[in-house]
């Protein structure tokens, strides 16, 4: 039951990483929402852009990211913004899942070949 407490910790210790390497992520490259247009443009749309939208009112300034998917003849569709960060979500949180588990495997060989390891 214990080991079962602390795999619950580590994945939402893990899901709370992948939400702060993905707002990093944003910041720096807002860009990265792209990535995801290929789940959601259709084919006759599939040029994505990510437009910034900058609003203003008396507590200040509000910017946000949307993804567009756009064809040929101008023809466009809005993706939004959530649908795409949840997918990056899943990307980044997939991805330190598999670091995650990388590193377990390594610490248990070590541990495995120091137990085999004859004492003189």
């Amino acid at each position: 039951m214990k080991r079962i407490g602390l795999l619950l910790a580590a994945l939402f210790a893990l899901a709370i990483s992948a939400i702060v390497v993905e707002s990093i992520v944003q910041a720096v490259y807002p860009g990265s929402l792209k990535w995801t247009a290929p789940m959601f443009c259709p084919e006759d749309q599939p040029d994505a852009f990510v437009v910034r939208t900058e609003t203003q009112d008396a507590e200040g300034t509000a910017i946000s990211f949307s993804l567009y998917c756009m064809g040929e003849r101008g023809d466009f569709t809005e993706v939004g913004t959530w649908r795409p960060y949840g997918i990056l979500f899943l990307y980044i949180y997939g991805a330190l899942v598999g670091l995650a588990l990388l590193l377990v495997i390594r610490i248990v060989r070590r541990r495995a070949k120091r137990r085999a390891e004859p004492v003189l």
